[in-house]
C-alpha cells in the first residue's frame, strides 16, 4: 500500500514539473508573435517589461499564441481605456531565474563569466523605441551564491540597469521600478533570508522616492508593504509566482500608474506633427 502512495506522489510530482515546463516554453514562444496590441490611432509607441519571472509571467494561462505576465494582461487593459487613442506595443523581456546580477552591463558585473542580457535589450530594436520600461527584479537576489548579494548589491546593480536604461534608447523614457514579492518567503526562504528581503524592499522605496536617477515608483507587490496582495488566489500553486488572477490585479492596478504618462506622451506627439 505504501508502494502505491509513494508511487502516486512520485507520478504527482512528474507531471507538475512537466506542466511547468511546457507552461514556460509556452511563454517563450509566444515572443514570436509580437503584433501591434494595441490598435488605436496611426502614431506607435512601445512599452518593454523586464525583470525575473514575475516579469516573464511564469505562473500566468499562455499559449503559443497568447503572450503572458504584466505585459500581455497591460495590454487588454489599456485597451478598454478611451483616454488612450494612439497605438502602443508592450513587449515582453522577462527572463527566468535572472538576478539583478545577470542583467548588469559586463563592466559592471563582479562575475567571471560576465552577463549579457542587459547588453542584447539595449539593441533590441523594440527596446530602442520604448518610451515607457517597467522593472520587475530582485526575487532571486536572497538566492545568489557566486556572487552572493547583499541587500546592498541589490539596490547597487538596480541602480546601474536603471542609469544604463536611461542612457541607451529613446531620450526621455520613464522607468518604473517594482517592489519584490514577497509571498511565500515564509516557506522557501530562512529567517535572515526573509530580513534581507524586507531590507531590499526598504531600499528600493527609499531610491524611487528620492528619484535621483529619475526612477518613479512602480507597483508595491510585496506582501509588507501591499495588503492587497495577501488574496490567495492572487498566486499559482507553488504560493511564489502570481496566478492569472494575481497578474490581471497587477495591469489593472498599472493603468491609473502610467495613464498619466501615456496621455502626455501622445499628446506631444501630436503636438509636435503639427508643429506646435
Amino acid at each position: 500500500m505504501e508502494f502505491i502512495r509513494s508511487f502516486f506522489r512520485t507520478t504527482k510530482v512528474f507531471f507538475t514539473i512537466c506542466f511547468f515546463y511546457l507552461k514556460l516554453i509556452f511563454i517563450y514562444l509566444s515572443r514570436w508573435y509580437e503584433p501591434s496590441l494595441r490598435t488605436k490611432g496611426s502614431y506607435n509607441h512601445a512599452i518593454v517589461v523586464i525583470g525575473d519571472d514575475h516579469a516573464l509571467g511564469v505562473g500566468d494561462y499562455s499559449t503559443i499564441t497568447a503572450g503572458s505576465g504584466i505585459a500581455h494582461k497591460l495590454s487588454k487593459e489599456l485597451a478598454k481605456e478611451v483616454s488612450i487613442r494612439q497605438s502602443w506595443q508592450i513587449f515582453n523581456r522577462g527572463e527566468y531565474k535572472t538576478s539583478t546580477e545577470d542583467w548588469l552591463l559586463p563592466a559592471d558585473s563582479k562575475r567571471l563569466e560576465k552577463p549579457e542580457l542587459l547588453a542584447r535589450l539595449l539593441q533590441d530594436p523594440k527596446y530602442l523605441r520604448a518610451e515607457i520600461v517597467i522593472i520587475m527584479l530582485g526575487s532571486y537576489d536572497v538566492l545568489q551564491r557566486n556572487p552572493s548579494l547583499t541587500p546592498q548589491d541589490t539596490l547597487r546593480n538596480l541602480e546601474l540597469i536603471c542609469q544604463a536604461l536611461k542612457r541607451t534608447g529613446k531620450e526621455g523614457k520613464s522607468i518604473y521600478l517594482c517592489t519584490i514579492p514577497t509571498a511565500g518567503d515564509d516557506i522557501y526562504l530562512t529567517e535572515q533570508q526573509r530580513v534581507d528581503k524586507l531590507a531590499r524592499n526598504r531600499l528600493i522605496e527609499e531610491y524611487v522616492k528620492k528619484n535621483d536617477d529619475g526612477v518613479l515608483p512602480g507597483l508595491q507587490i510585496d506582501l509588507a508593504s501591499n495588503f492587497e496582495m495577501k488574496r490567495k488566489n492572487l498566486y499559482w500553486q507553488n504560493g511564489r509566482h502570481f496566478s492569472e488572477i494575481g497578474y490581471t490585479k497587477m495591469a489593472k492596478d498599472w493603468v491609473p500608474v502610467i495613464r498619466p504618462d501615456m496621455v502626455k506622451r501622445e499628446f506631444a506627439l501630436f503636438r509636435s506633427d503639427l508643429g506646435l
